[in-house]
């Protein structure tokens, strides 16, 4: 095999800025660092709040795709802005790749209900938690993305692989299995499995225990907020690599050991004391290796 028949890794990565890394001291110039120090080939954000990723694309030399004030992708290769109806809580661009195109997703589902909130009624009272007009929201946000990316495929080359990531504001029903959590099946996150795609950090970390993920939020106490995995990088048509969360430790005491997590920044100061983090936002980012050039058939279920 030749170096140019070689598959190729893609490394993305996506990461909630929290309001534009505005609630950190010297949040944008810290978020800049990070992206800089880790070189990743396409960036989903989200909590752009207008220029954050315009700024954030001048500084590190990407191209950047943006529909509204929310989401972004940002990609050291040319990038192509697609017109959705899916504003302001998901853009999608292209991605064009030196071997193929990659159609791509940055997402931020609606915030309100939060589901874990209502922990103590699951699974029995699942039917009431699920009613909420929060959780509703975010169902038809993913059923909507998923339409729309059927439509898109049906106009870009035959086996496109597909990313869908952000910020899901809702856990897995991978981890809510009745182990650590009780049972549930989350709408918005079980409609993306029930359509062919991977949860790219669970195929690594397929234990909830090992590798819990919890992604929001390091800097709130445990008597403050659940601290649960709602930021997801959601693939088909790529071979998972590797994957991890990178950020701001929680303090000993309420921290758990996570073999998917890679410390940055050191131990994250809770809320008041948060805005000296050097990790600078209140969302872990989610990091993954795809592997291009040998594209995994997936059987995506989707409606046009």
């Amino acid at each position: 095999m030749t170096d140019s028949q070689q598959p190729r890794t893609l490394r993305l990565l996506s990461w909630n800025l929290w309001y534009g890394g505005e609630k950190m001291h010297e949040g944008a110039d810290r978020q800049a660092e990070l992206l800089a120090a880790e070189r990743p080939d396409v960036v989903c954000l989200q909590e752009c709040w207008g220029d954050a990723a315009a700024r954030l694309g001048r500084r590190l030399g990407l191209s950047v795709a943006q529909q509204d004030f929310d989401n972004a992708i940002l990609s050291r290769w040319p990038v192509q802005l697609l017109s959705t109806d899916t504003a302001p809580y998901a853009t999608a661009a292209v991605v064009w790749t030196p071997e193929a195109p990659v159609l791509v997703w940055s997402v931020h589902l609606e915030h309100t209900d939060y589901g874990p909130y209502r922990a103590d009624e699951l699974p029995r009272g699942a039917e009431a938690v699920f009613a909420q007009e929060g959780e509703r929201l975010r169902d038809e946000q993913a059923e909507k993305i998923l339409e729309v990316t059927a439509e898109r495929l049906a106009e870009l080359p035959e086996g496109t692989a597909v990313v869908v990531a952000g910020d899901f504001n809702v856990p897995s029903p991978q981890d809510w299995n009745g182990g650590m959590r009780p049972a549930a099946q989350w709408p918005a996150t079980a409609r993306m499995l029930e359509a062919g795609f991977v949860d790219a950090f669970r195929s690594v970390h397929p234990d909830p225990v090992l590798s819990p993920g919890l992604t929001w939020s390091q800097i709130h106490t445990l008597s403050d907020e659940p601290r649960d995995r709602i930021d997801f990088v959601f693939v088909n048509g790529f071979e998972v690599r590797a994957a991890e969360h990178l950020g701001g430790a929680a303090d000993d005491h309420d921290a758990l050991q996570d073999a998917g997590f890679r410390e940055y920044g050191g131990t994250a100061r809770h809320i008041p004391e948060h805005e000296e983090n050097s990790f600078a936002s209140d969302h872990l980012a989610v990091q993954v290796q795809l592997v291009q050039g040998q594209l995994v058939q997936g059987q995506l279920r989707l409606r046009s």
